[in-house]
């Protein structure tokens, strides 16, 4: 008799222990200690980005000094164009063009210009941005080679734009070997200060 109440006993605390926990998580825990909890976390993620910013905005007045240096810096002119003046300098990046196409391929069709187009040349700070649009015929290799040499080369040049299909009229072997049409538009840059100290 006395271990059945002793048993019951047991049995009655444990219910209102489970009892307790599920009414904590249903009634209070979601509704009051979860978001309490949330806005916590956003409050700490908060005071980390406002210190992340306040530390970036006692910077300014250096960041901004040195800005304002290496704007003020000659620029290097081993990237450059040479030319004296822009109309000079489209001609100088349509000889470069010609000059860095994949002629000789290990495989497929060698690079052929159909057709050269300068641009007009866009401001761009220190430094004037000559433009030239090249329509060619290439295969996959001498392409790939082509657009190698355009990029990593003295003075460097940039590929704007880029569009390739398969040369409608190719047939046969030719197929096979890629025979690609390629429109570009090729850019180099100018000191804008070089060239105007020259008009």
């Amino acid at each position: 008799m006395y271990k059945t109440r002793r048993a019951q006993r047991f049995y009655a605390i444990a219910l209102v222990i489970l009892m307790g926990t599920f009414l904590y998580w249903v009634l209070l825990h979601w509704w009051f200690i979860a978001p309490l909890q949330q806005m916590a976390e956003e409050v700490e993620v908060l005071q980390v980005s406002y210190q992340r910013f306040s530390t970036l905005e006692a910077q300014r007045g250096f960041i901004q000094a040195e800005l304002e240096s290496v704007t003020r810096r000659p620029l290097p002119s081993e990237g450059l164009l040479t030319a004296d003046e822009p109309e000079v300098a489209t001609a100088q990046l349509m000889q470069l063009v010609s000059e860095r196409l994949s002629l000789e391929p290990a495989t497929g069709i060698a690079c052929t210009v159909l057709s050269r187009s300068p641009q007009t040349a866009t401001p761009n700070g220190q430094l004037l941005q000559i433009k030239v649009n090249v329509d060619m015929e290439c295969g996959i290799e001498s392409l790939a080679g082509t657009l190698h040499r355009l990029e990593s080369e003295q003075p460097y040049l940039v590929v704007d734009t880029l569009s390739i299909q398969r040369a409608p009229n190719s047939t046969g072997a030719q197929d096979q070997q890629g025979h690609l049409v390629v429109k570009m538009q090729v850019s180099g840059l100018l000191s804008a200060m070089q060239a105007a100290g020259h008009e």
